[in-house]
């Protein structure tokens, strides 16, 4: 009688060998021990190493051993535990009715199994679902245990550009966020991924190489907006919001997502529209395209739609949009420009982390010095490490002196106001002072006002008739609006309103709602600095939207410049009303 030709199979992951001693040689030598007890020919041995069972496909030898037996050449399969072959029920089904084809048995060493007979294929079957049941009972409590640690902000990701972590929490990195931060606000004024991908590797950010696929990862990666996401890679992603602090904000994250959208539905464009992706046509609604004309028609730019050839001249559009685009570079370059690192200073002071930042690097270059002279690296290894260290070591350094330069000021929505309202006054009374928006408008490049636009405004609506256009309705965008607001309602900015002095509109500002306490601390702080009056102007209704002010000048050569709500009990029973000196009693009637 013919000996049996026998394939010895052993497999060991790195987690079974710590866990329960199941190296290969012991499972080898083993197995050979059964062989010959049971007077079986070794074939072959095949060893999967670090390999785990939840799968047959990626297990090469395993495969290989398959190819044997469908070649005829093996007649028995010995495993030391069946757990070392699967612990999948299906993939048992496919593995058992596939022996039973080619007629070779399997037995393993420690379960005392042998499929030879109906109940031995039986019993397999038992240990299978058995030991597959522990998987899924142990993949659970790992899942379940991996959800607390991402919701306590230990989440599983590599080194990511602008975290840290500390006591193994992912957290802000001072010395990189603000990166992120310029990656999302180039791409929201409109860069393309390799554009900005181009401006840092101008700059030499970081020392690195950047590409444009770089640029799309970072701007793609909800951890930016505080959110993770697992499970991605099995196809079974799960969102967890709020984990981390956030570097940006949920609204300019998602509007950032929506720009790729729209860039992805119109890919072709070029650098000389201001209003690339923001006019609506007036008949189709559709956002209309950039046209290059020729002919005579050659030194206009032009908006067509696609749809119904319906065509707008630019400078027509920029004529008719003068004064909201002189507002929105006001707003720019005063507001949000000179105030918004003075709010970020006060919410978040970061010196304690830079510092902690800066004492890392110099010990990183004093190690890299030490792995030189010990001949670990190179010298050109050195000296690209050194310089990587060096720049790093002075950005961070510029930033904690940018830090303690705002130390001294504790800058609050008021101070905000007051420094605005003293810059106006300036404008207001000194013509060689005041700033001419539009004519800053004029000496912006093509790039400049395309950032400004696609900054603040989200679309625009038109009316056309025949050559004569008008402009319906200007939608800012969220993140603008949202801005806006909450400077607004914490004194932070004013809003124009138009009031009539003896029947004469005029142009005023008004600002949040303030009580007569907080008005008497503003009005000093104000006359500080300039020399102006102030009463207080009691409302008379007139109809449900209109009310009067009594106005009397308290000076001939003052003119009105500011109203402030005034609440009492939470209710705004009259305005004051901030003059400039530069007559009668004067009505003003307001719509609110």
């Amino acid at each position: 009688m013919n000996k049996k030709n026998a394939a010895i199979y052993c497999r060991v992951s790195t987690e079974d060998q710590a866990r329960e001693g199941y190296s290969l040689p012991e499972q080898q030598e083993k197995l050979k021990d059964l062989c010959r007890y049971r007077d079986y020919n070794i074939y072959d041995i095949y060893e999967d190493a670090g390999i785990s069972a939840k799968d047959m496909e990626h297990r090469p030898q395993f495969q290989k051993m398959l190819e044997s037996v469908r070649d005829g050449k093996v007649d028995v399969i010995v495993a030391y535990k069946l757990d070392r072959l699967t612990r999948s029920v299906r993939d048992l089904e496919i593995l058992i009715s596939e022996l039973e084809k080619y007629e070779c048995s399997l037995e393993c060493a420690m379960d005392d199994i042998n499929t030879s007979t109906a109940n031995g294929r039986f019993f397999v079957r038992m240990l299978t679902v058995l030991s597959q049941l522990e998987i899924e009972r142990v993949s659970e409590r790992t899942k379940f245990g991996m959800v607390g640690a991402i919701k306590d902000g230990h989440i599983p990701v590599r080194k990511i550009l602008g975290f840290m972590r500390k006591d193994k929490k992912l957290i802000i990195n001072p010395a990189e966020s603000n990166i992120v931060e310029r990656i999302f606000d180039l791409y929201y004024k409109g860069k393309s991924y390799q554009q900005i991908a181009n401006i840092f590797n101008d700059e030499k950010v970081l020392n690195k190489k950047w590409y444009d696929t770089t640029i799309l990862k970072i701007l793609s990666n909800p951890l930016y907006k505080g959110d993770f996401i697992s499970g991605t890679r099995t196809g079974n992603p799960v969102l967890y919001e709020n984990v981390v602090e956030p570097i940006i904000s949920k609204k300019l994250w998602e509007e950032c997502q929506e720009q790729t959208r729209k860039n992805t539905r119109n890919y072709t464009r070029r650098n000389d529209y201001i209003f690339f992706q923001k006019i609506i046509c007036p008949n189709c609604h559709k956002i209309m395209a950039c046209k290059a004309p020729g002919g005579s028609k050659k030194k206009y730019i032009y908006y067509q739609c696609n749809s119904c050839k319906t065509y707008i001249r630019e400078d027509q559009l920029i004529e008719l949009l003068v004064d909201e685009i002189t507002e929105i570079i006001e707003y720019d370059s005063i507001v949000r420009k000179y105030f918004a690192p003075l709010l970020k200073h006060k919410i978040t002071n970061t010196n304690e982390l830079l510092s902690k930042e800066l004492i890392n690097l110099k010990d990183k270059v004093i190690r890299l010095k030490d792995a030189y002279l010990n001949e670990i690296i190179s010298l050109e290894e050195y000296k690209e490490d050194k310089t990587y260290l060096e720049n790093r070591i002075n950005d961070i350094g510029k930033k904690i002196k940018d830090e303690q330069e705002l130390e001294p000021y504790n800058f609050t929505f008021e101070d905000i106001m007051l420094k605005r309202d003293i810059e106006n006054i300036k404008c207001f009374i000194n013509p060689f002072y005041e700033l001419n928006f539009r004519a800053k408008w004029s000496e912006l490049s093509i790039s400049e006002k395309q950032g400004l636009i696609t900054s603040y405004i989200d679309n625009i609506e038109v009316i056309k008739n025949d050559k004569d256009i008008k402009i319906k309705q200007i939608n800012f965008r969220k993140t603008f609006i949202e801005e806006y607001a909450n400077l607004f309602n914490n004194g932070g900015i004013n809003r124009n309103q138009v009031i009539k002095e003896n029947n004469i509109p005029i142009n005023i500002e008004v600002s949040a709602p303030m009580t007569r306490e907080e008005i008497k601390k503003y009005i000093k702080k104000l006359q500080l600095s300039f020399p102006i009056d102030y009463q207080e102007l009691k409302k008379e209704q007139v109809n449900d939207q209109q009310f009067m002010l009594k106005y009397n000048k308290g000076n001939y050569f003052n003119e009105p410049f500011k109203l402030i709500p005034i609440i009492d009990k939470f209710k705004i029973t009259s305005y004051g009303l901030i003059e400039i000196p530069v007559s009668p009693i004067n009505i003003i009637n307001v719509n609110m």
